[in-house]
């Protein structure tokens, strides 16, 4: 059963993954391009007069939405925009909290306790205010807004990091290098990040799976990715004006968001168990 879980779960992702990369193609890429190139014969941004809160038909797979904007192709649009926000944030992320996280574990004294005392400094602070304060300022810039939520969640790993390198920096064969003059990134490069690698790989995962649930939850409070651009959790927050009367407006965004969580989770536990073993 597990294994078919696994499998699912792999298959699932790659499937969204493919999707994302390949959004262009088939639903278009922003407000103003044509859909001569698409697959899709609507954009996320089309609107159909003949069809507002249409239930899902041959002419609307999915249906349409309050504004009359096919659903299928604003998912399409919004797993692209939804995935590239969970990706640049879970990469800056963890190279903020490994860069800092590696410092602080591999100067120790004076520099650790300053470190320690930032780390401590960043978990008292609310990111969900800091994103309010931020909100004018990252307005429809997705970019920036990924590098916003990367920048708020990169103190587990730094916290990980530096446990992990107060560890391996003990052993013979970091004290061999650092005779021989190693620097601190040759060290980290060849001899702590092979050691840590099997250890950040399922807090990879669950970052992505944490940055993805982040990204819907601020879009459904309308602080994160704002119209005209999809996402899910924006998909889900314009389906609420609906709850009644048009459930296919919120359920596809949903069931999309629960899945890949799910199958972010079930991955991560794998490679979790598979590296603990060593």
């Amino acid at each position: 059963m597990r294994k078919i879980l696994k499998n699912f779960a792999f298959f699932y992702l790659l499937f969204l993954m493919l999707i994302s990369l390949f959004s262009g193609i088939l639903a278009g890429n922003g407000v103003f391009d044509g859909k001569k190139l698409a697959l899709y014969p609507y954009s996320a941004y089309d609107i159909d007069k003949t069809a507002f809160l249409s239930p899902p038909s041959k002419k609307h797979i999915l249906g349409t939405d309050g504004l009359g904007r096919d659903i299928l192709a604003r998912l399409i649009k919004g797993t692209y925009n939804s995935f590239l926000v969970s990706f640049i944030a879970t990469a800056v992320s963890l190279f903020i909290g490994c860069f800092l996280g590696g410092i602080s574990g591999y100067l120790g004294g004076w520099p650790d306790f300053i470190f320690s005392r930032i780390f401590e400094l960043f978990y008292s602070v609310p990111m969900l205010f800091v994103l309010i304060l931020l909100s004018p300022i990252i307005g429809n810039n997705i970019v920036l807004f990924a590098l916003v939520l990367g920048f708020i969640g990169w103190l587990f790993t730094a916290r990980l990091v530096r446990g992990e390198v107060i560890k391996l920096k003990e052993n013979q064969f970091v004290e061999y290098a650092k005779a021989n003059g190693a620097s601190f990134f040759h060290l980290f490069k060849n001899h702590f990040f092979p050691h840590i690698f099997p250890v950040m790989l399922p807090i990879a995962i669950f970052g992505f799976s944490g940055m993805l649930i982040a990204e819907s939850s601020l879009s459904f409070l309308g602080m994160g990715i704002k119209a005209p651009e999809p996402s899910w959790g924006k998909m889900i927050l314009d389906g609420f004006s609906y709850l009644g009367i048009a459930p296919w407006t919120y359920i596809p965004p949903s069931l999309l968001l629960f899945f890949t969580v799910l199958s972010l989770d079930i991955i991560g536990e794998y490679y979790k168990k598979k590296f603990s073993r060593f």
